[in-house]
């Protein structure tokens, strides 16, 4: 009889532990995972070279490089990746609005020269369908080189036929203006957010 016992204690006691590591309370920081390939990927596999992409490591020497998307999914935004060009070391004002509800997020930033570089943000909320636009902005650029970022332009020079759908992420637009433009729909912006899912 007590072998029973000890045996359903053990039951039990496994249960237990299994239902408590399992489950996810996403108001606890302390087991949510930032997804950091999560904008990436989607955009990595939207703009590639065998859909009719190049990617232009810098190139679009506008202050402001923009795009919107709109996340099918609920979660937040928590982070932020780039990469910033070998021509500048200084720092961009990074803006990510949920246009849907006006959740904000504004800050400034610099990123390695050498890597896609990933920081994270005060969380932006995101229901699913929001509308999302994201704003890269350089901040006291000297010359006209400077503003160059990283995009992806169609191969054949033509603007991006937008809506691209990846996934759960859909490309709406993109823009780039601030020292001339606004030039609408030229190319991708490889400006890469870090999303948690509820």
């Amino acid at each position: 009889m007590n072998k029973k016992r000890f045996k359903n204690f053990v039951f039990l006691l496994t249960l237990i532990l299994f239902a408590i590591t399992s489950c996810d309370n996403d108001n606890d920081p302390t087991n949510n995972v930032c997804d950091e390939g999560y904008i990436s990927t989607a955009i990595t596999n939207a703009f590639s070279t065998a859909n009719g992409y190049d990617d232009l490591p810098e190139y679009m020497d506008l202050k402001t490089h923009e795009y919107r998307i709109k996340i099918n999914a609920n979660g937040e935004i928590c982070s932020v990746g780039y990469q910033n060009p070998s021509v500048w070391t200084g720092d961009y004002i990074i803006e990510i609005i949920n246009e849907t509800t006006n959740a904000s997020y504004s800050g400034t930033h610099s990123f390695s020269q050498t890597q896609l570089e990933y920081q994270n943000i005060t969380p932006v909320p995101v229901n699913s369908g929001d509308i999302i636009k994201v704003m890269r902005t350089i901040v006291n650029s000297t010359s006209a080189d400077q503003p160059v970022g990283r995009i992806l332009r169609k191969s054949d020079y033509t603007n991006v036929p937008y809506p691209i759908t990846q996934g759960n992420v859909e490309f709406l637009s993109s823009n780039f203006y601030g020292g001339g433009g606004p030039v609408p729909n030229f190319g991708q912006p490889y400006i890469a957010l870090g999303f948690k899912v509820n």
